[in-house]
């Protein structure tokens, strides 16, 4: 089996946490018409059916929610006409890369006390991730990351820095960013406490995550292998180090707060980009018809009391963060009217 580098530098072929290498925004152009959206072939499944909310395990490639650029090639959509239930509204969002679980409601009428869980920060998130394996996290580790994240117009990635030290500092903390590449250039304070914001529309915003690192497990990435390495290696590489199986690092992540792409740009600032990133430490393009590349990141899991009945609540993902794509183990639909 092969085993990955113990230089996570070399792995990547980028500098740790600089987000080198650049590429235009492929996002931007006129919205798609429903004929070129690009055939996802993966669908949600339904883990449980209650009287105002679905649970359901999002696959990747779906985006949540119809985008522009996506319409039917989405969670909700494809609920909706499988279902027939038109007011299906996703309650938050999970990236189109990312996998696991997320709640829908199904009345418009009790839609906005199941946001506001999230909103208020009620719901406790867990999810799980796959990197190179860690040189300078012990197994089992836990350590909490506050950094500092701006969205860029213009910018498929977020820029994220460095949380200052010190009350009052002007400059310091080193800036990547995802999307633009380039060398990152320290900014100078605009308040006592954060540093000057990269746009006049993106400013500073804190984000909170605890992470703990989970150690070493083995998981097959041949579908990210040629990427890593600049597309010259891969699976049949003779190099004596390429395989398809491969050990890797397993992490759990925990976000205080939901800030967009806050997992994948906290783990490629740290120098542990999550495998399959398309966006994180290198902006590789945007390509919605390309269903290769999986993004090894799935939300676990989901807690809260029920904003209705005051009950608890706990729903956990079946899939494998080895293998998000992986149709998820089969198991009885939760629910009252499930059948």
């Amino acid at each position: 089996m092969g085993r990955a580098p113990g230089n996570r530098d070399e792995w990547w072929g980028a500098a740790k946490g600089t987000g080198a290498g650049a590429g235009a925004d492929a996002t931007a152009g006129a919205a798609a018409s429903l004929a070129d959206e690009p055939r996802i072939p993966f669908d949600p499944v339904v883990l449980a059916v209650e009287p105002h909310v679905l649970v359901v395990d999002k696959p990747p490639f779906l985006a949540s929610t119809p985008n522009g650029r996506l319409m039917r090639a989405t969670v909700q959509q494809r609920l909706r006409d499988e279902r027939d239930e038109p007011d299906l509204t996703c309650i938050h969002r999970l990236d189109r890369l990312t996998s696991g679980v997320m709640l829908v409601a199904r009345d418009a009428g009790t839609r906005g006390v199941y946001q506001r869980l999230f909103q208020d920060g009620e719901v406790a998130k867990t999810y799980e991730c796959l990197t190179v394996v860690a040189d300078d996290w012990a197994v089992g580790e836990t350590r909490d990351i506050e950094v500092l994240l701006a969205n860029v117009p213009a910018e498929r990635g977020v820029r994220v820095r460095d949380m200052p030290e010190t009350s009052g500092a002007a400059t310091g903390g080193a800036e990547t960013s995802g999307a633009t590449g380039g060398a990152a250039v320290a900014g100078t304070a605009a308040t006592p406490d954060l540093p000057k914001p990269p746009h006049p529309e993106a400013p500073w915003r804190a984000a909170r995550t605890r992470i703990t690192y989970l150690g070493p497990v083995a998981a097959d990435i041949g579908d990210v292998l040629p990427s890593m390495f600049g597309g010259v290696h891969g699976a049949t590489c003779a190099c004596g180090t390429c395989g398809t199986r491969m050990t890797v690092g397993k992490w759990r992540l925990e976000p205080a707060t939901g800030r967009t792409h806050q997992l994948r740009a906290t783990m490629a600032h740290l120098g542990y980009p999550i495998l399959g990133d398309d966006t994180y430490p290198e902006d590789l393009g945007l390509d919605l018809g390309n269903v290769t590349r999986v993004l090894r990141l799935v939300a676990t899991e989901l807690l809260y009391d029920d904003p209705l009945d005051g009950l608890p609540r706990t729903w956990t993902s079946r899939r494998d963060v080895t293998d998000p794509a992986k149709d998820p183990v089969a198991g009885p639909v939760v629910g009252p009217d499930a059948g």
